[in-house]
């Protein structure tokens, strides 16, 4: 542990000079030596170009094993690689990787991961689209209180896709999403009558 906050006084200028080289080199022989911490610090460095090279491959290559090992960290990079593959982010654009990693993210409970895995069904991206399974990723999402995943729910409500038409319930989805600041949510609730 003492290698890794040394790794932090160069990284952060603590005490001594910044030094992005000798932290690079401590991180990365605590992360080859399976520190989950030191992989997802060597991770932000291949994300940020900080120090060497911006390379996504390898900021996901240094994520995915600090996530393999449950590092909570580790897990939170994983919806942020899926959208690197959705986007082309850095990265070649891949729906079908960009589904397995919406889906460990959903898998771990993550409402953001959850949300897009229903995005994925939605619109058929990386997987057969499925308006239900949309529907049902999108409560899992709504119920954590994202406000994209009741938006997202509220159209499938409003719109009768995957769950059976419901106006009330449409709103009430909205209403929640809208509490929140969401726009889009405020947007529908105006169209339909319904704002404030």
């Amino acid at each position: 542990m003492a290698q890794f906050r040394l790794a932090g006084c160069y990284r952060n200028g603590l005490g001594i000079d910044p030094d992005h080289t000798k932290a690079i080199e401590l991180y990365r022989s605590l992360a080859e030596r399976g520190m989950p911490q030191a992989q997802v610090s060597l991770g932000q460095y291949f994300e940020n170009g900080e120090g060497v090279e911006q390379d996504y491959n390898n900021a996901i290559e240094w994520y995915s094993k600090a996530a393999d090992q449950g590092s909570d960290d580790g897990r939170l990079h994983i919806l942020w690689i899926g959208m690197c593959r959705f986007c082309g982010e850095g990265i070649s654009e891949d729906s079908n990787k960009a589904f397995e990693w919406f889906s460990k993210s959903a898998e771990e409970g993550n409402s953001y991961g959850q949300r897009w895995v229903g995005v994925c069904y939605y619109w058929g991206y990386g997987v057969t689209q499925d308006y239900t399974k949309a529907a049902e990723w999108y409560r899992k999402s709504a119920d954590q209180d994202n406000r994209y995943g009741q938006l997202q729910l509220g159209w499938c409500f409003e719109n009768g896709r995957g769950v059976g038409e419901d106006v009330d319930t449409a709103i009430f989805w909205y209403r929640k999403s809208a509490d929140q600041g969401d726009e889009d949510s405020i947007g529908r609730l105006k169209e339909i009558g319904k704002w404030p």
